[in-house]
């Protein structure tokens, strides 16, 4: 019947199980029976607090972690053996199970079963029948009936199993659920292999103009081949005398020039207007137009030189969906050539050119996008690899330029206050930017402007700028050197109530300014940015707690044994001395017992405050050794320097006042500390030997009557070897 609570010590556990479980014992002895009339109603009160105490400790406190343990079967919450044991009480305190009570069994123990499941409160409820039975049947209590007594019995056992299994079927149901779930993820990794091994792999190529132009080349070229074959089969079909296809040129959009024609082509015009003559009426109707027998010097008919005067003529428009790729143009010698068969048919072949159209444009866009995404992937990468803030500013500023053109670059981040921010790196300048923080302030110039209104700031315009901007506060030179920049802040990821963590720059000396594609591949980076940064804070913060006492604030064991490590290593080479106080809170025992737990904790913070204020800041080190026992580590300091330092140490705890409020009379109390001192290397030779010998000494001092310092090795206060200690050392 494991009680456990998400950060709750395992002593404490054990002491509210034991508290518990003494409370039930007196339920079963009668203690909670009316027949007793001698202070009855303060019994029946002082055997309710521990339960009540639980239970509303249980139902209030519980974390999200504990209710997921609690649903998945794996914890006991602590409301369940507190309401087991309140209901026994208040029923036996009501004439037993006989009395008007005796509902509350049932509802404590349903509750318990559906929340826990039948084998986690079945183990309360049969306490709970133990505690009401047993003494009705010794005659201590309330007696009732056997008829009575069994239908009790079989009343509480079936609240704890019926609910409870029906909670353990819900439950199977549920890991089925999850099973498939998982059969499905393992098919969709499977199929995502596959695709894997299909796809063309881009892995070592940058994405470059270069490689662009390429691939652009090669689609054109096998576009254009099919096109030429699809001229010559509507040749085929229609017994025309040629056919052409144009296509809108690169550089003007109105233009529609010749890519791919067969037949008779000696004068035919290369270019033409998209919004002129059959060529206009195609597109806009979106389907076939057909010239049958037009007249010499036909203005409609634009793709011929004039004197040419074919006997029919039929434009196709090459679209898909909404999107117009041109128009392919079928040239008859005779009128009337064009039948009906033969314009379904030219038709279908014009359709298959648009499919080649938009499957070419289609896998151009994948390939450019494939690399563009390869180019975003590996800059990602190369960020979120890294853990400490420093590193992630580095791979940012490096990377940046790897698929967006600029000549200098640089990332500037924010306090937690977002008051002032700091160049952490930077490249590509001609004049290093200033590393100092500077106000985030709306004079404080581009960055500063940029992060306080959480918004981009393009200025291409700072080639003909009379007066060049401020980039990194009014303490830095202007900008001037460059054409044109980007400032872009970098947000925390979630989209709502976003913090600024930074800005970061980029910057061009020639040519045009950045264009919105460039916006877009710099804003893909710095979402993965804010995360790392995010990310990089909370290892920050989480080193820093790794070497922290929680409570006290102070260094923790590990941090004390590594740091005593490097100063002994620094007194061998420097040959000064180095002294190790270790210390006990005396009777801290009594303390925990007299005023309960958080008054012993608010002895130890003070002990801790005391600590840092006897030790010199930057030199020396104090830490909380554990439980109530604390270390101070002094450098340069014989034993005697450190025998005036734990007198003082001392007299300052014991000046402290402490005082426990208990309903309207607050008691006062002071505590003492006894302090054992070894000194390096007079008294031990390497590090777990100035332990042990400083924690022989403390075992003097509590031996010869506490709030006393012993050193180990002076003649007045030599210490003899003690027995082995007692208790074992808290890590």
């Amino acid at each position: 019947m494991p009680l456990r609570s998400p950060g709750q010590p395992l002593a404490a556990q054990r002491a509210e199980l034991g508290i518990l479980l003494l409370c039930a014992a007196c339920v079963g002895f009668g203690f909670a029976d009316p027949a007793r009339a001698d202070l009855y109603m303060v019994r029946v009160a002082v055997l309710c607090v521990v339960p009540v105490a639980l239970l509303i400790r249980g139902l209030s406190g519980a974390s999200t972690d504990s209710n997921l343990a609690v649903r998945r079967g794996q914890r006991t919450p602590l409301w369940v053996p507190g309401a087991m044991v309140l209901a026994a009480i208040l029923i036996q305190a009501t004439g037993g199970a006989a009395g008007i009570l005796t509902p509350l069994a049932f509802l404590a123990v349903v509750a318990a079963s559906v929340s826990c499941g039948f084998r986690r409160s079945l183990p309360w409820a049969l306490l709970l029948l133990l505690i009401i039975i047993a003494p009705s049947a010794l005659g201590v209590a309330a007696t009732a009936t056997a008829s009575t007594q069994l239908l009790f019995t079989l009343g509480v056992l079936l609240c704890s199993l019926v609910p409870g299994r029906s909670l353990a079927a819900e439950r199977e149901a549920h890991e089925a659920t999850r099973a498939r779930l998982r059969a499905l993820d393992d098919e969709t990794g499977g199929l995502r292999a596959e695709t894997t091994q299909v796809l063309p792999t881009y892995r070592g190529h940058g994405y470059d103009s270069a490689d662009r132009d390429r691939d652009l080349r090669t689609i054109a070229r096998e576009l254009q081949q099919d096109m030429d074959r699809a001229c010559n089969l509507l040749l085929s079909v229609t017994e025309a005398k040629a056919a052409s296809v144009f296509r809108p040129d690169g550089n003007q959009h109105d233009r529609l020039v010749v890519v791919a024609s067969a037949g008779d082509t000696h004068n035919l015009v290369r270019e033409v207007g998209e919004r002129e003559g059959i060529f206009a009426a195609a597109l806009k109707a979106a389907s076939p137009v057909l010239l049958d027998s037009p007249r010499p010097n036909d203005p409609r008919i634009v793709h011929r030189l004039p004197g040419a005067a074919p006997g029919c003529v039929l434009a196709l428009p090459l679209v898909e969906a909404e999107r117009r790729w041109g128009v392919m143009v079928v040239d008859c010698e005779k009128p009337g050539q064009i039948t009906d068969e033969r314009r379904a048919l030219a038709a279908d072949i014009a359709d298959f050119v648009s499919r080649l159209i938009t499957r070419a444009v289609d896998l151009s866009a994948i390939r450019e996008g494939m690399r563009e995404n390869h180019a975003f992937y590996e800059a990602c990468r190369e960020v979120s690899r890294h853990v400490k803030i420093t590193d992630i500013a580095n791979a940012v500023v490096s990377s940046a330029g790897e698929f967006v053109t600029l000549d200098a670059c640089a990332l500037a981040l924010c306090d937690d206050d977002v008051a002032q921010m700091q160049v952490i790196c930077a490249k590509g300048f001609r004049t290093e930017p200033p590393t100092t923080p500077f106000p985030i302030e709306h004079n404080e110039g581009l960055l500063a402007q940029s992060v306080r209104h959480q918004t981009p700031i393009d200025r291409p315009d700072l080639a003909g700028a009379h007066q060049p901007p401020l980039l990194f506060g009014r303490n830095s030179q202007p900008t001037r050197d460059f054409s044109s920049l980007l400032v872009l802040p970098i947000l925390t990821p979630g989209g709502v109530d976003t913090q600024t963590l930074g800005a970061l720059v980029v910057a061009r000396r020639l040519g045009e300014g950045f264009n919105q594609e460039d916006l877009d591949r710099l804003q893909v980076l710095l979402h993965q940015v804010g995360a790392a940064l995010c990310n990089g804070r909370l290892f920050s913060e989480h080193e820093t707690r790794s070497i922290t006492d929680g409570m006290t604030g102070l260094s923790n064991h590990g941090r004390f044994q590594d740091v005593l490590a490097s100063k002994i290593a620094a007194a061998d080479r420097t040959g000064l001395k180095l002294s190790l106080l270790l210390m006990d809170i005396d009777r801290f025992k009594n303390i925990n017992d007299n005023f309960g737990h958080p008054m012993g904790d608010e002895v130890i913070r003070r002990l801790a405050r005391v600590l840092e204020g006897h030790g010199r800041t930057g030199t020396d080190l104090a830490a909380r050794y554990g439980g109530e026992e604390f270390c101070l580590v002094l450098d340069d300091t014989d034993a005697l320097g450190a025998a005036v330092v734990a007198d003082r140490l001392r007299q300052s705890f014991r000046n402290e006042l402490f005082v426990y409020r208990e309903g309207t009379k607050p008691r006062t109390f002071h505590c003492t500390v006894s302090v054992g001192i070894a000194c390096y290397p007079d008294d031990a030779e390497e590090q777990g030997a100035l332990i042990e010998n400083a924690d022989r000494a403390l075992y003097v001092s509590k031996e010869n009557g506490r709030d006393r310092t012993t050193c180990y090795g002076l003649s007045e206060h030599t210490v003899k070897t003690p027995p082995p200690m007692p208790r074992p050392k808290a890590h």
